[in-house]
Parts: structure tokens; C-alpha cells; sequence
């Protein structure tokens, strides 16, 4: 077992040590209450609670006269009271601290301000496409000093930094830089005084500390090592090994998110558990006295946290590795859960912001479960599989088991697929992960030598990627719940339930589950579902964006524009069992109409795409053309035929010379019984232009995509020479555009038959002979 989790695993087999576990929620408790309210309510709550303690310390004694059973309780109390004291007193005051600091007063007035700072995290590539005045990298760094309105003031607190550049990319932690940059609060995140938004690259930046500098060499070397693999494996072994997912393709990410393996991309307590665990095992193998096991270790922890960074996940598993080597080293009885909460206890402590950090939480309830489950379920898992078998596969279901509460906030979603894709993988992991390391070691003394050796775990991590792909690909893979606290508590009482109950009634509960899982997936496969039978066109519900689908056949539909979330236009998509595009066409290089085509792309094959003259110098015309779609001009006067399609090219003419609205590409396309167009942004010149131009009695179609989500910027003849039976407004809820305006909404009800709009229909599919439209209904909400 040691070889599997390390210093987690130590004494696992002993029996669970509860005795600190009300002190570790009681700590985690009232960190989470201290940073939900002002810092004087968190300090008033810390005296209330040290007063508690002291009375219940004082009435638990002495023995004699209220008996060792009191005596304990109340000692017991006392001390989770004390620590909940300590840790809410210590949150006031960082919550207290950024309130005060130059940088918040700064963020409430407005306005751009010099300051300096050091990054205390490596930067990240912002999410989402890259795009024109939109920031880059988000930096995280400490204030040294900002100049407020008052002058120039100290203030060493937490902040955000939004900026552009490879200079911003380049920093390393610890480096200190001065910049100026305008300063916006932040009102999800108590601990973090503001956002700054910076433009230019920093300045008078420091010089990197040599132990960043050797982490960043490490890293930078095992990603030119993996570079001979292919894609993806070549940007999913750094991500593995030290958390590098600069590389990552999106579509494997997203794979990885949909099986419940995400906690493999992230560095995690894992990795280190699977690292000292090896150093012990060898320790114990050639017979080398305790020290050297305790050495090994903790040279172990040191390197990992240096070159991984110190991740929430990192944090805790690092702390909880010092204390069993600390046992190790003593010669005391390790206790894995004692072990667990004192580490929750410490860690808070020094840092209560992560009490609401995910992934501290997933870390901390994967170590627990793997410490209360593993051992019960390999004895009795053991007589029909081998003891490694069994021990590999409790160990990840265990740690599914009790992450899935957490996973339900973060996804809304329940994975039966997840379970068996953890299984599959969990066999290889540990054997990736030490020769990874290795690996890692090789490329910084020897690359030549580490390009080679890198296809040993690259084997690995190719059936790793393998595991991923064909998890994301299985219909229905996962239930739709509450992501909610309700969801949450919800399911974690069931779990509480299957883990509790035993025998026939465990049987008798587990059939019932299992019984209520199927239905809801047989809900969502019978006939009279969602797609309805004879689809032809969707709209489909990607909040202030559009995205149309167009059906040409089983599992093959062209794609007019992708919204601005790559996630709400593949889930779209999916519904619809979309596999194959023929054509994707993108009307112009707007956010809220191309920047989901990676969505569109993710485990789909696209023939070919359609945009508007110079595409593909874009950000979304490169990604397209990296993956070997082949785009095409949309120029006035083209005809295009597609599976049964005609489509022609009404606007914009050649060299056209506007906004990039009235750029947008308009198509005319013809199936078998019903004809669309599909206007993209266009505004009142190119609309007036359409009217009066060659193609007017092209015009004339079945159904009409509103223009610009149905703005005010809509020319009446232009709607009435469409004279449309059906409209499809595609736009977000509750958008602050005012999107439809009453003035669009009443042109529209002049000529169509049926105005639908998908922040109140959500996905809206037009069926032809006889043209009729059916609506899944909206999203609900949070």
C-alpha cells in the first residue's frame, strides 16, 4: 500500500483516528464563516469562541468530580473551539488587511495607479481565444507599494494582474516589477484586494531567485523531452508529471474534465503520494536505516513543491508527508486520518483561504475517503482479484466516492462514466508518474538522452489519453444535478448511505440507485426526446452569441457560427449527435460568433470552412488551419452544394469596405422544402444595401436569423422583403444589450408566423412539410 500513496498511506491500516477530526472541521468551518463577513464579525466570532473554551476547559475539570467521559468531551470541545478561534481571528485579519490596503482604496476610486509588486504564482494564459485588447496572461502577485491619492503607500496584499505581452509570460515567482495599470474591485474573493488591468510590458523587473530559476529550467526541459511524442501525449506528460498544461490541446482537457479525470492535469497530493512511496519502497528494498528513508522523503517533498509549485492540493499533501515522516522518524505509529486532520488544521492556520479552495477540498476528501474505504474494500475485493488489483482499484473509487459531492458543485453534472475511466487508468498512473520523474531528471542533466527514455512513460500516458477520448465519446455519460449546496448534501448522503448500510439492505439501496440512474438516462434516450424526429435547422442556446445548425444527414449538419463558449456549442451539438461537419461558416471575427469553434472542432471532424475575406490571419482562422480545415472566401455571386443544400453567398461584395458587422457574411441556403438566411450582424447599411442590390428576390426565405440578436440597428424594408415565416432570435438572458428591442421584436411579428428566441426556448429545431417549430425549453438557471 506504501507503494501506492506514500506518506498518505502511512499506517493506513491502523484504525481511523478520529480524535482530531471535529478540531480540522471545526477550523474549516469557521474559516469559511470568517471570510464570508467583515473582519470584525470574524473576531468577534474568535473571542466568542476562545470564551467558550476556556469555560468548557474549566467545567471538564477536575475528574473527580464529573468523571474521565466528561473530561474528555470537554477537552475535546475546547480544543475545536480553540482552533476555530485561531483560524477566524487569523482570517479578520487578512480580510481586514486587503479592506485597508492602498490597493482596494484604490480599486473603490477608480482610475490608474503606479505600483510595484512580486509574482507569487507562474502566469497563465488567460482562457478563451486570444483577441485584440484582451488580456493575455493573468499574473498573481503581492503589492509592494502603490501610489494612491494619498501618496505612495506599502501595502503588501494580493492582487490580480491582467496584461499582454510575452514579457508577462516570462516572469518567474518571486520576481519583483513596477507597472501602472487601472484598478478594479473584486467582489467573489475577500483575499484579493483588486484586478489590474496593465497595458505595456512590467517594468524595472527583478532578478528570479536560483531556485525558481532551476524549477523553471525543469520544467521547461521535460516539455522539449515530450515535444517527440505525439498530440496530445506531448503536451499531457508535463501536464501530468508537474502540472504544465501550457501545452495541453483544449479538446484533451475538456476530455479529461468529462470523465472525472481532471485531477490527473492538476498536480495534486497523487503525485506526491505516488513519489515518496517510491522512495520508501526503495529504502526498504535495499535495507537503508530510517534516516535515510526520512531524508529521501523530504528531499522528495522540497523538489516536488518547487518545481510543481505550491498548489492547494500540493500544500496538503506536502504538510501531511512532513508529519508521517516526522512518525516515521520517531518511530511512532503513523495515523493516516490524524495525520489528515492535523494537517487541515495547520495548513488553515497559516493560509484560511483555502478552506474555500476546490482544490483543497478535493484533495483533502480524496485523501480521507482513500484512508476510511481503501482498506475494507481490498479485503474484501482481494479473493476474487490480486491484492494490487484490488488496492488500485479501491484506491480510485475510493477517492471518486468522496471528491463526487465537491465534483457536483463544479460540474452540475453526476459521471457513471467516471468510476470505470479511473479504473482503466489507475493501473498505469503510478508507473507514468515515477518514470516521469525520471524522465524530468534525465532532461535536465542529459535531453538527448531523456528524448529517447520519454517513450517509455509516453506509452502511458498515451492509453491514459486513450481512457480519456473514449470516456468523453460515450452517449449520456453523465446525469444532470442540482449544482447546488442541496446537490451537494444530496449526494453526499447517498454515498453515506452505500458506504453505511450493509448487507441485503446495502443490496436493496444500491438496486434502487441503480435502478433510478438508468431511467434518467432511458429519459434522455427514448423517442420523443430531444432532437425531435425530422430536425432540419436548430438554434441553438448559447447565451448572447449565435450558433445554427443545419442538418444534412445522420450525424452530419453544417454549423453557421459557434456563439463565444466552446462548451454550450459541443453540448448543443451533442444533443444533436453531430460528428461530422461538411461546412462550419463563420459570418465574422466577433467573440459571440466564432469564439467556439473549439467547442465545434472537439472530437469532430470539419471538411472544410467558409468566412469572410482575410480569416485567416484571425486567432480562430489559425486554429482552424492547425487543424487542416481548409477556409474559403465568402465573396457575393458563390454558390456552394452541400448534401443536398444549396447555398449561396448574398453579401458582402468583394473588397467591401465597412464596419466589421457589416462585413458579415449573409447566406441564402435551399434544402428540400424550406429555405434560411442566415444574416450574422449585419446592420442598416449592408441591410439597405441587400434591399436595393441584385440578389432583393434572393431575399424571400422560410426562416430569418435575426440580425444582431435582434438589436435596434434593423432596417424595416429589409425585414418585410424577407417576410420570413419563422424567426430565430439567437441571444442571452438577461443580457445588458437589451437584446431583442421592442422596436426588432415588432418587425419581426409583422411577417413571421413564429418569433423564437433562445434565451427564452433555449435550443429552438425548425421542422419542414409542413414547417413547424419545436422548442427544448431553456436552461434553468445557475
Amino acid at each position: 500500500m506504501t507503494t501506492w500513496l506514500g506518506t498518505d498511506g502511512h499506517g493506513l491500516d491502523r484504525p481511523p483516528d478520529l480524535r482530531l477530526f471535529a478540531p480540522a472541521a471545526g477550523a474549516w468551518a469557521a474559516a469559511l464563516a470568517a471570510l464570508a463577513v467583515p473582519a470584525w464579525w470574524a473576531w468577534a466570532g474568535a473571542g466568542t469562541a476562545a470564551l467558550l473554551a476556556a469555560a468548557l476547559f474549566l467545567w471538564g475539570r477536575p475528574p473527580s468530580v464529573f468523571g474521565r467521559t466528561v473530561e474528555s468531551m470537554a477537552l475535546a470541545g475546547a480544543a475545536t473551539l480553540v482552533c476555530a478561534a485561531t483560524v477566524a481571528a487569523v482570517a479578520g485579519f487578512h480580510t481586514h488587511r486587503t479592506a485597508m490596503s492602498a490597493a482596494s482604496e484604490s480599486a473603490d476610486r477608480g482610475g490608474e495607479r503606479a505600483f510595484g509588486a512580486v509574482v507569487t504564482v507562474d502566469p497563465r494564459s488567460r482562457a478563451g481565444m486570444p483577441r485584440p485588447g484582451r488580456a493575455e496572461w493573468v499574473v498573481r502577485a503581492r503589492t509592494l507599494w502603490v501610489d494612491a491619492e494619498s501618496g505612495i503607500r506599502t501595502s503588501e496584499v494580493p492582487v490580480v494582474v491582467l496584461a499582454s505581452g510575452e514579457a508577462w509570460g516570462d516572469l518567474l515567482p518571486g520576481q519583483t516589477f513596477t507597472a501602472r495599470g487601472a484598478f478594479l474591485s473584486v467582489e467573489d474573493d475577500p483575499l484579493t484586494a483588486a484586478l489590474v488591468s496593465v497595458r505595456g510590458p512590467p517594468e524595472e523587473v527583478g532578478e528570479p531567485g536560483r531556485a525558481q530559476v532551476f524549477a523553471a529550467e525543469v520544467r521547461a526541459g521535460l516539455r522539449e523531452a515530450a515535444e517527440v511524442l505525439p498530440s496530445p501525449e506531448n503536451g499531457l506528460l508535463p501536464a501530468l508529471i508537474v502540472g504544465d498544461v501550457s501545452r495541453l490541446p483544449e479538446e484533451t482537457a475538456e476530455d479529461f474534465r468529462a470523465t472525472g479525470m481532471t485531477h490527473l492535469l492538476t498536480v495534486s497530493g497523487a503525485n506526491l503520494a505516488i513519489l515518496t512511496g517510491f522512495v520508501l519502497a526503495v529504502a526498504r528494498w535495499s535495507r537503508a536505516p530510517t534516516w535515510c528513508s526520512v531524508a529521501g522523503g523530504a528531499l522528495m517533498i522540497w523538489l516536488f513543491v518547487l518545481v510543481c509549485r505550491p498548489e492547494p492540493s500540493v500544500v496538503r499533501a506536502a504538510f501531511m508527508g512532513s508529519l508521517g515522516l516526522l512518525a516515521l522518524a520517531t518511530g511512532r505509529p503513523g495515523a493516516g486520518l490524524g495525520a489528515l486532520s492535523a494537517t487541515v488544521v495547520g495548513v488553515l492556520f497559516v493560509a484560511p483561504g483555502l478552506a474555500a479552495s476546490y482544490g483543497f477540498a478535493l484533495s483533502v476528501l480524496a485523501t480521507a475517503g482513500i484512508l476510511l474505504l481503501v482498506p475494507s474494500w481490498t479485503r474484501a475485493w482481494s479473493p476474487p482479484l490480486s491484492r494490487p488489483v484490488a488496492e488500485a482499484a479501491a484506491i480510485a473509487v475510493a477517492a471518486h466516492v468522496a471528491v463526487a459531492p465537491v465534483l457536483v458543485l463544479l460540474s452540475g453534472e453526476v459521471s457513471w462514466v467516471a468510476v470505470p475511466a479511473n479504473l482503466l487508468a489507475a493501473p498505469v498512473v503510478a508507473g507514468v508518474t515515477v518514470a516521469g520523474a525520471a524522465v524530468t531528471v534525465v532532461a535536465s542533466l542529459w535531453p538527448e538522452a531523456a528524448a529517447v527514455l520519454v517513450h517509455l512513460p509516453g506509452l502511458g500516458v498515451s492509453w491514459i489519453a486513450l481512457v480519456a477520448e473514449t470516456g468523453a465519446r460515450v452517449p449520456h455519460g453523465a446525469l444532470s444535478w442540482r449544482s447546488d449546496v442541496t446537490g451537494a448534501v444530496l449526494s453526499a448522503l447517498l454515498i453515506a448511505a452505500f458506504v453505511v448500510l450493509r448487507g441485503g439492505v446495502r443490496r436493496v439501496f444500491a438496486a434502487v440507485v441503480a435502478a433510478v440512474l438508468v431511467l434518467g438516462v432511458a429519459t434522455r434516450c427514448v423517442p420523443g426526446g430531444w432532437p425531435p424526429p425530422g430536425w432540419v435547422l436548430v438554434a441553438c442556446d448559447v447565451g448572447q452569441g449565435d450558433a445554427f445548425v443545419v442538418s444534412t444527414g445522420p450525424g452530419s449538419a453544417m454549423v453557421f457560427d459557434t456563439g463565444d463558449d466552446p462548451d454550450l456549442v459541443n453540448g448543443c451539438l451533442e444533443r444533436l449527435g453531430v460528428r461530422e461537419i461538411p461546412l462550419l461558416v463563420l459570418s465574422h471575427d466577433h467573440a459571440d460568433h466564432v469564439d467556439g469553434t473549439p467547442g465545434v472542432l472537439r472530437h469532430r471532424r470539419v471538411l472544410s470552412a467558409l468566412a469572410p475575406e482575410g480569416f485567416e490571419g484571425s486567432s480562430v482562422g489559425r486554429l482552424l488551419m492547425a487543424e487542416g480545415v481548409e477556409i474559403g472566401a465568402a465573396v457575393r455571386g458563390a454558390t456552394y452544394r452541400v448534401d443536398g443544400w444549396t447555398l449561396r453567398v448574398l453579401w458582402p461584395p468583394k473588397e467591401h469596405v465597412g464596419t466589421v458587422n457589416d462585413r458579415s457574411v449573409v447566406i441564402r441556403a435551399d434544402g428540400t422544402h424550406l429555405s434560411a438566411l442566415f444574416t450574422g450582424d449585419i446592420e442598416e447599411p449592408a441591410q439597405s444595401a441587400l434591399t436595393r442590390g441584385p440578389d432583393r428576390d434572393l431575399l424571400a426565405v422560410t426562416v430569418l436569423t435575426t440580425p444582431h440578436h435582434g438589436s435596434n440597428t434593423q432596417e424595416p424594408d429589409f425585414i418585410a422583403a424577407v417576410g420570413a415565416e419563422v424567426a430565430l432570435t439567437s441571444v442571452g438572458r438577461d443580457n445588458g444589450y437589451g437584446h431583442p428591442t421592442p422596436f426588432a421584436l415588432g418587425l419581426l411579428a409583422r411577417t413571421a408566423r413564429v418569433s423564437a428566441r433562445t434565451d427564452l426556448d433555449g435550443d429552438v429545431a425548425v421542422l419542414d412539410s409542413p414547417v413547424r417549430v419545436v422548442a427544448r425549453g431553456p436552461a434553468p438557471e445557475g
